[in-house]
C-alpha cells in the first residue's frame, strides 16, 4: 500500500483583537488596545491581550483580557482595599449574618440600601431590634438600640451581668473551675467578696435557688 502523503497545515494569521473599548467590567472601564505580552508555560509560549482600563477612581492600569472576561479583575487595588475595609465594619458583618439568616427584606439585600436606610449603628454595643418580630428587618420596623438605653430586657440585662463576670477575677475563676469542688470554692469566695447570687450563678451556669443553697450548706448557714 502506498503510504499517504503527510497533510502539512498553513500556519493561519494571528487573529485581530476583538475589540473591548468602552466595555465596562466590574469598575473597570476598557480604554484602547495596549498589546499583548508572551508568557512561557510548560515550556510553551502563549500570548496574552493586554488592554488599558480605567477605574471609576480614576485610576489606569493594564489589565489581560482573560482576567476581564473570568472576572477575575473587576477594580483597581485601592477600590479593592476599601471593599475589605467596608467588609471588617460592624454594620457590614451584622448586614451579612441578618441576609443568610434570610431575616431581610428584598430591598436590604443591597448592603448600600441597607446602610442608606439604617446608617451606622452609634456604638459599639448597639444593636438591631424589630418593632414586630412576626415582620422581617424593613424600613420602619427595624432600629439601633443600645443597652445602657433599654437595660430592663431580658436579654440586656443578660448582656450587662456577662459584661460585669467579664471584668471580674473571681467570677472567670468560677467559669474557668475544672472540678466541682474547685467551683464551690470560688463561688463562696465571690459570695463573701459581695456579688449576688443572680451573678455568681450566672458565672456557675446554675440557677439563683441553687446558688443559694449551695453556697448556703458550704458556709455552715
Amino acid at each position: 500500500m502506498k503510504k499517504q502523503p503527510k497533510t502539512v497545515r498553513k500556519r493561519t494569521k494571528r487573529s485581530k483583537p476583538k475589540d473591548l473599548t468602552g466595555r465596562r467590567f466590574g469598575k473597570w472601564v476598557v480604554v484602547n488596545y495596549a498589546g499583548a505580552k508572551v508568557i512561557l508555560y510548560k515550556g510553551r509560549k502563549y500570548y496574552n491581550r493586554l488592554w488599558l482600563c480605567r477605574c471609576d477612581c480614576g485610576m489606569q492600569k493594564n489589565v489581560f483580557k482573560s482576567n476581564l472576561i473570568a472576572k477575575l479583575s473587576t477594580q483597581c487595588r485601592q477600590c479593592s482595599g476599601e471593599k475589605r475595609r467596608k467588609m471588617r465594619t460592624k454594620s457590614y458583618l451584622l448586614w451579612y449574618r441578618l441576609k443568610r439568616s434570610r431575616l431581610l427584606c428584598e430591598k436590604w439585600h443591597n448592603y448600600e440600601a441597607f446602610i442608606k436606610d439604617i446608617g451606622d449603628p452609634p456604638s459599639n454595643d448597639a444593636r438591631l431590634w424589630r418593632y414586630n418580630n412576626n415582620k422581617p428587618h424593613s424600613p420602619g420596623n427595624t432600629y439601633w438600640l443600645t443597652f445602657k438605653e433599654s437595660p430592663n430586657r431580658p436579654q440586656m440585662r443578660a448582656y450587662l451581668k456577662d459584661q460585669a463576670i467579664i471584668g471580674n477575677k473571681i467570677l472567670i475563676k468560677i467559669r474557668k473551675a475544672k472540678t466541682r469542688d474547685e467551683m464551690i470554692r470560688c463561688m463562696v469566695a465571690a459570695r463573701k467578696a459581695g456579688h449576688t447570687f443572680d451573678l455568681i450563678g450566672l458565672a456557675a451556669g446554675l440557677s439563683r435557688q441553687r446558688v443559694n443553697i449551695i453556697i448556703n450548706k458550704h458556709m455552715g448557714k
